[in-house]
C-alpha cells in the first residue's frame, strides 16, 4: 500500500510538471505569435503609401495580396513647396535665393515632407525654368501662375504655395495654400504662429518659421490626403490644353469639340472640361495607372482617339501637361 501511494504521488508530480510545461510551451507560441503579427502589421503600414511608379507597376503585373490590403495601398502624391509671389513671373523665384525668412519656411516645409518620405519637388537649381516660360507663352501668354506652371513642369501632384509674416509683437507667422496641380484645386489651408518672445535676430525668426511651418503641416497634410486618396482611384491626372486651327463654321466647330470630349471619355476613366473656346479646348484626363505608364502613352492614345476627325500636332509635353494643335 505504501509503494502504491509513492508510485501515485510521483505520477501526479510527473503529471503535473507535464502540464506546466505544455503551458509554458503555448504561452511561448502565443507570444511569437503576437510578434509575428506586430512585425507584419508594422511592414503593411510601411506598404500603405508607394512611389506612384511602383503602384502603377503594382497594377500593371496584376500583384495584390487580400481585398483590404490592396484598398489600403496608394501612392503619395509628389509635392512641390514655393513660396507665394508677390509679383507674376520667374523673378518670385528670388524670394527663395534674397528673403532668409522665406528659405527659412522653405527648408521647414521640405524637413517635413521628407521625413515622411514624400518626393519632394523644388524650383531651386532646377533645369527646367526655360520649360516653365515656354509654357506660360503656350498656355496664357504669361498670365499664369509661376507655382501652377512649375507644378505641370516638375510632375507635382501637389504644391503648397506660402507667405510669412513678423508683427510687431514678435509673431512669426506662415499661412500654408496646399492645391491640386492639373487644375489648380485648393484643397486646404492652415496658418500658424510662433511667439519670437522678444528674439528679433534673424537666425531667431528663421528657426521660430521653421517651428511654425513643421506645426501647420500635419493639418495640411491630412487635407491633401483627404483628397489623395479618394482622387487616386480614378487615376493620374494629366493636363491637355488643345489649340485649334483651320476654319470651321460655328455649328462645326461645336461638332468637333463634342466628338473630341466624347471619344476621349471612352479611353480614360473620366474627362474634366476646364474651358473650352472657339480656339482652346483645356481639359483634364484621368488616366488609369495600369494602362497608362507616362505622358507619352496618354498623348499617344489621345492622337489615335483624334484621328478620323482631325490632324494632330505635338506642341509642348512636360510631365503632366500635353500642349498640342488640332486642325
Amino acid at each position: 500500500m505504501k509503494a502504491m501511494k509513492i508510485f501515485l504521488g510521483l505520477s501526479l508530480i510527473a503529471a503535473t510538471a507535464s502540464w506546466a510545461a505544455a503551458q509554458k510551451d503555448n504561452s511561448a507560441n502565443a507570444t511569437r505569435e503576437r510578434a509575428k503579427a506586430a512585425y507584419s502589421e508594422l511592414d503593411q503600414g510601411d506598404k500603405k503609401a508607394v512611389s506612384p511608379n511602383a503602384y502603377a507597376q503594382t497594377k500593371k503585373n496584376g500583384k495584390s495580396t487580400n481585398s483590404t490590403a490592396t484598398a489600403e495601398v496608394y501612392p503619395k502624391p509628389i509635392i512641390m513647396v514655393i513660396p507665394t509671389a508677390n509679383g507674376k513671373g520667374i523673378n518670385s523665384l528670388q524670394q527663395i535665393s534674397n528673403d532668409p525668412l522665406a528659405k527659412a519656411a522653405m527648408d521647414g516645409l521640405n524637413d517635413y515632407l521628407a521625413q515622411k518620405h514624400y518626393e519632394v519637388k523644388s524650383l531651386e537649381g532646377s533645369k527646367e525654368l526655360d520649360k516653365i516660360v515656354q509654357m506660360q507663352n503656350d498656355i496664357a501668354g504669361n498670365d499664369e501662375d509661376l507655382a501652377y506652371l512649375a507644378g505641370l513642369a516638375l510632375n507635382a501632384d501637389i504644391y503648397i504655395k506660402y507667405a510669412t509674416s513678423l508683427d510687431s509683437k514678435g509673431f512669426v507667422t506662415i499661412d500654408l495654400h496646399a492645391y491640386e496641380t492639373t487644375t489648380a484645386r485648393l484643397l486646404g489651408s492652415q496658418t500658424s504662429s510662433i511667439n519670437s518672445h522678444g528674439r528679433t535676430a534673424i537666425i531667431d525668426q528663421q528657426a521660430n518659421l521653421k517651428t511654425a511651418a513643421k506645426k501647420a503641416m500635419p493639418s495640411i497634410e491630412s487635407q491633401i490626403l483627404a483628397y489623395w486618396k479618394d482622387d487616386i482611384k480614378l487615376g493620374f491626372q494629366y493636363k491637355v490644353v488643345m489649340n485649334i486651327t483651320g476654319d470651321y463654321s460655328d455649328s462645326a466647330l461645336e461638332d468637333l469639340q463634342d466628338q473630341i470630349t466624347q471619344k476621349l471619355k471612352g479611353n480614360f476613366n473620366k474627362v474634366k472640361v476646364n474651358a473650352m473656346t472657339a480656339k482652346t479646348i483645356d481639359l483634364v484626363v484621368y488616366a488609369p495607372s495600369d494602362k497608362f505608364e507616362d505622358v507619352n502613352e496618354v498623348y499617344r492614345t489621345i492622337r489615335q482617339t483624334l484621328k478620323p476627325m482631325a490632324e494632330t500636332k505635338k506642341l509642348n509635353i512636360s510631365k503632366k501637361l500635353i500642349v498640342m494643335e488640332v486642325k
